[in-house]
């Protein structure tokens, strides 16, 4: 059986150590990094599409956002999960990444079984 993919781009390495723990417990799944959108676009360009992709909104760059419009104007952004992710909490700050194309939106700091249930509920309804 393959492995589902899961793309975290997520600048900061602190981050990016809990989640990648967080993500590689669950089953069936391995998971790539990139430190920011170009690194990950880079990546999408030429590797199918991952199951979810975790995506810090807020990295020097190209932030998520940028990401998001590029993989929308392309047409990639179809069908993709996008679980973003940011220290802003505010509801503006969630309503502008679900209207930018996000699935979900999770705060930091993390809920270690929030960051699973979410997660889980992405790969699950992408089957």
């Amino acid at each position: 059986m393959n492995k589902r993919t899961i793309l975290l781009v997520e600048d900061d390495q602190y981050n990016r150590d809990i989640l990648r723990e967080i993500l590689e417990e669950i089953d069936d799944c391995q998971v790539i990094e990139a430190t920011n959108g170009v690194e990950a676009l880079e990546w999408l360009v030429s590797h199918a599409h991952p199951a979810v992709i975790l995506l810090d909104m807020m990295m020097p760059q190209m932030d998520g956002y940028a990401l998001l419009s590029q993989l929308q104007q392309s047409g990639q952004l179809n069908g993709l999960r996008v679980i973003g992710i940011s220290a802003r909490a505010q509801v503006d700050d969630q309503d502008k990444a679900l209207a930018a194309g996000c699935w979900r939106y999770l705060t930091k700091p993390f809920n270690i079984s929030e960051v699973e249930t979410v997660v889980n509920e992405a790969l699950n309804s992408v089957r």
